[in-house]
């Protein structure tokens, strides 16, 4: 019986034992103290705060285009004799130098054929003029024998009463006199009949040397000739090939004015006319061909004369200086354009990085960082300016975090 109550009993009092053990330890712990969690500081990038007066800088895409060109055409109709050394496509051209001839034979006998008329009707002048010339003298002559004939008629009529008057000397003396008058009027006559004959003879030189000039021209528009220096394009010539008068033959380009024209947004475009305006703003061209960079100055010289209804901005042409046939510079190549912006006074230059929600910085006070409002007065293509509650020599963070906020705690490297 006993047997049976202990085994019973046992399991229960080894189990109150080992609670009671279990208290104590519980109640003889050491006491650890609590540490709160580690927080790592992040390492960022930042840039101190300088307040200057900063002219930003624009850049740009554009392209090269021609200044001026034009569209050579004969003017003169016939086939071609020859062809200059340098006409073809890309073939550089100098003001002056021969493009084409076009056969000039029946030119050069039209000039020939006028240049004997002309010379017929001035021999035909001096044929007129010499009559002029002696007919005036006939007519002085004409009037000496007038005046002899009006003194004898005076004479027999002083004698008629005499008794050796004779009314048939008389009668005479007075047909002399009317003879001579009417040659008198009869050389007058001629002499103003030569006259308008010698006008009318130098108005036939004129008119046939003007057609001797304008036979000249034809002439000389045989031969096409460069305009100006450029570069040639769109050439469509060989020897022996007829052409008429307004024949396109070739497209020649201004080497010296070449023009880069290259937009802006209407933000832009405000900018620079609060400035200093943009023509004559010189400007930096940049072209690059494969490993190799070319730099040109070029200064704005005009506006398109329409605004983009889709950007709200406008096209602006500035001009290359300097550009000659000899650059390797050409038409239609792309190009990167540098210019100034309008000057800022007293504001602070930021990567755009710094830039956080549009009008957030963060500034790194010993270590732990705090949000300034900025207000954004200007944007480039990698920076922006901004004025707003910055100190000189602060730190502005320019590492962009996806936890960034006020009381992060970073390490500025």
């Amino acid at each position: 019986m006993m047997g049976r109550l202990f085994k019973f009993a046992l399991p229960p009092a080894i189990l109150m034992v080992a609670m009671a053990g279990a208290i104590v330890l519980w109640n003889t712990r050491p006491e650890v103290e609590a540490k709160s969690p580690e927080v790592e500081a992040r390492a960022v990038a930042a840039v101190a705060v300088e307040h200057l007066d900063q002219r930003p800088t624009l850049r740009l895409y554009g392209a090269v285009i021609a200044g001026r060109e034009v569209e050579l055409r004969p003017l003169a109709a016939g086939r071609i004799v020859a062809v200059g050394d340098n006409f073809a496509d890309g073939g550089v051209v100098r003001a002056g130098d021969t493009l084409i001839v076009i056969d000039p034979f029946d030119y050069e006998a039209d000039v020939a054929e006028l240049a004997a008329q002309v010379a017929e009707a001035q021999a035909k002048l001096d044929e007129i003029s010499t009559d002029h010339g002696a007919a005036g003298q006939l007519l002085i002559r004409d009037h000496e024998q007038f005046e002899l004939a009006r003194r004898e008629v005076a004479r027999q009529e002083k004698l008629a009463d005499s008794p050796a008057a004779s009314p048939k000397a008389l009668d005479d003396a007075h047909l002399a006199l009317s003879i001579r008058a009417q040659q008198v009027i009869q050389r007058q006559q001629t002499i103003d009949r030569l006259a308008a004959q010698t006008a009318q003879q130098r108005a036939v030189i004129e008119r046939r040397v003007v057609a001797l000039d304008r036979a000249k021209r034809k002439l000389e528009e045989t031969r096409l000739v460069a305009p100006f220096d450029g570069y040639l394009v769109d050439t469509d010539v060989a020897i022996g090939k007829r052409v008429d008068m307004g024949d396109r033959v070739a497209r020649l380009i201004d080497a010296g004015r070449l023009e880069v024209k290259f937009h802006v947004s209407g933000a832009q475009f405000t900018r620079l006319l609060a400035g200093d305006g943009y023509r004559g703003m010189p400007a930096e061209v940049v072209w690059r061909i494969g490993d190799q960079t070319f730099r040109f100055v070029a200064v704005i010289d005009r506006v398109e004369g329409e605004i983009d209804a889709q950007s709200g901005g406008v096209d602006l042409y500035a001009r290359i200086e300097g550009a000659g046939a000899g650059d390797v510079l050409r038409p239609g190549a792309f190009v990167d354009v540098t210019l100034a912006d309008r000057l800022y006074k007293n504001v602070v230059r930021l990567p755009e990085s710094a830039l956080h929600d549009g009008a957030t910085v963060y500034v790194a006070i010993s270590g732990v960082l705090e949000a300034r409002q900025v207000e954004v007065v200007a944007r480039g293509n990698d920076n922006v300016l901004v004025r707003g509650a910055l100190a000189s020599g602060e730190l502005v963070v320019t590492t962009r975090l996806p936890e960034i906020g006020p009381g992060l705690q970073v390490d500025i490297k």
